[in-house]
């Protein structure tokens, strides 16, 4: 939680922290580039492929892993855009809060550590919440025929689960609650995937306007009285430590992402490791927060 009551960094640290922002998406994106988006062919994503016996869900959850990374990296961009001259003071925390969720989805589909049918069943889980609001969207926009198309769907998508060895997941009332497994919510996922959640919660106030929150972030004391008892004026400004704890959370969960992409392509671990060695080095985080030094590999499946 950043603390303004002692001046611990300065305008020098904001402006590092921008410049390895985007060197971080510059340079992750050349890679990614290098090797078109695609997996390699010995890698852990065509193992998973191969041997499921739907190979286009599995297709289908490595890609919306992309698709949150890809989320993940434009609130990146538009963070260090933010906090850039002229810069804003309010909106920069909206998009640290907006990265944090798309890098837990980002994280819980791409995971190198688990199997393929616990990763698919995680897709499941993600598409029923889906169907759900759009149901809510249709129904308050009064189009229930679309509202019927989707609950068409879902049982569609659940009969899939059950054919895979799925299981149902009923309420008492015997409708349907989910397919393949619960989705977690988003609070908890950023809390398993990122251990963020105290974070989030703070950049929560700011997106939610809870003016504890936003003054915290945002404003400062001014040295003009409002009145005869000293009562101080709030102005906008930009605090050189929230930016560097705002950094630190965008960094090592985009950075995050990058390495569970990376490891289940079968990418050159050397040359992701270097880019995040280089990352953490220019901001000064310390060597145990360098997950990727100790990050046991998951075994291949035996054929």
């Amino acid at each position: 939680m950043p603390i303004h009551r002692t001046k611990l960094y300065t305008r020098e640290n904001l402006l590092n922290s921008i410049s390895v922002m985007q060197s971080l998406i510059s340079e992750s994106a050349q890679i990614i580039n290098q090797h078109k988006s695609k997996p390699t062919a010995a890698s852990l994503a065509i193992q998973e492929q191969n041997s499921f016996p739907n190979m286009e869900l599995v297709k289908d959850v490595h890609y919306r892993g992309n698709l949150s990374m890809e989320a993940a990296g434009d609130h990146l961009m538009v963070f260090a855009d933010s906090i850039s001259e002229p810069a804003k003071t309010v909106a920069p925390w909206t998009c640290v809060r907006g990265l944090l969720e798309s890098c837990a989805l980002a994280v819980w589909f791409l995971d190198p550590l688990i199997d393929v049918k616990k990763r698919v069943g995680r897709c499941f889980a993600f598409r029923y919440l889906v169907f759900t609001e759009q149901i809510k969207y249709f129904q308050v926009e009064k189009l229930y025929s679309q509202v019927n198309r989707v609950n068409q769907r879902i049982k569609k998508v659940e009969n899939d689960a059950i054919s895979l060895g799925y299981s149902r997941l009923l309420n008492k009332k015997g409708e349907i609650c989910g397919i393949a497994q619960h989705m977690p919510s988003i609070v908890e996922l950023i809390g398993t995937t990122l251990d963020r959640e105290g974070e989030y919660r703070l950049l929560s106030g700011v997106a939610h306007g809870h003016h504890w929150a936003i003054s915290q972030f945002g404003f400062r004391k001014s040295e003009e009285n409002l009145d005869e008892l000293g009562v101080k004026a709030f102005e906008k400004y930009l605090h050189p430590e929230s930016v560097v704890f705002a950094t630190n959370i965008a960094v090592t969960s985009f950075a995050k992402v990058f390495w569970c992409l990376s490891q289940l392509y079968g990418w050159d671990s050397k040359e992701t490791i270097s880019l995040l060695d280089k990352v953490y080095d220019r901001l000064s985080y310390n060597s145990k927060s360098r997950y990727w030094r100790s990050t046991p590999k998951r075994k291949p499946a035996i054929q």
